[in-house]
């Protein structure tokens, strides 16, 4: 009588071939190596346990703040006449108990390392605040430099302002009385033409405005015109000009609240 196929009798004798099933040598290696990831993670456990019991072996010690006489340093330190109490030094006026350690912070650095990094930052500190100083010094000197040099080119650009006035208020004047001015630079210059020669010879360069030309032009609109540059009024004759205009200065005119040079000249009958 055949065994029927679907009993277990007949179950038995086929062999089992389901797939991803260890089978053979790899079912061995794959055994030796479960029990060798055993035998690691079981030391690593001794090995985690150890370093905590030496750990709160230390808290304690460091607790108590006492060298227990079976300390490789306190033996020594007996050898050389250290007792338990008595304080070091020859007359015992040493201290007593043992400099105190926070292992767990200082790790190995030594004993001193916390002051020597301490003074380390501050050193960086004063660098680092004398290198800004240094920046702001040259900032503000530069800065200074900034404002006196913008401060000489609005002043050159009103003196020449103030020059292009005169010379144009001489030219009406003298166009008016029919006269010849004694330089050519007490009139305002002329455009130049576009169908000049290259070879024409060069005119004359006006003088530094600021040391010739604008009190030869005050001087001479004063004499010649009674005209007072800075109160930019013609008076009738030379002896009220010398009356009521405050002087021949800018400074002059500046403490008689008079303003500067005037855009519209106003010329009094």
């Amino acid at each position: 009588m055949e065994d029927d196929y679907m009993s277990d009798s007949f179950l038995e004798q086929i062999c089992d071939v389901r797939p991803g099933l260890v089978r053979g040598v790899g079912k061995r290696k794959l055994e030796v190596h479960k029990r060798n990831e055993e035998c690691k993670r079981i030391a690593k456990e001794e090995a985690k346990s150890k370093k905590l019991d030496a750990k709160n072996k230390l808290i304690k010690g460091l607790e108590t703040n006492v060298i227990s006489e079976d300390n490789p340093g306190f033996k020594m330190m007996q050898k050389m006449g250290f007792k338990q109490g008595i304080g070091l030094g020859k007359e015992g006026e040493g201290r007593v108990e043992p400099i105190k350690i926070n292992p767990f912070t200082v790790k190995s650095a030594g004993l001193g390392q916390a002051a020597a990094k301490e003074e380390e930052c501050k050193k960086i500190i004063r660098q680092e605040q004398q290198r800004l100083d240094a920046y702001k010094r040259n900032e503000t000197e530069l800065l200074k430099q900034f404002r006196e040099s913008k401060s000489q080119q609005a002043g050159l650009k009103h003196l020449l302002s103030t020059v292009r006035k005169c010379q144009n208020v001489c030219r009406q004047m003298d166009e008016k009385c029919g006269i010849v001015p004694p330089e050519t630079w007490y009139w305002p210059p002329k455009p130049p033409q576009d169908d000049q020669e290259e070879d024409e010879e060069e005119e004359e360069d006006e003088p530094d405005p600021e040391r010739i030309i604008l009190p030869q032009l005050d001087a001479y609109l004063r004499y010649q015109h009674s005209y007072c540059v800075w109160c930019g009024v013609k008076y009738v004759s030379r002896e009220d000009l010398i009356t009521h205009c405050p002087g021949d200065t800018q400074e002059a005119h500046d403490h008689h609240d008079n303003g500067d040079f005037a855009d519209d000249t106003d010329f009094a009958d």
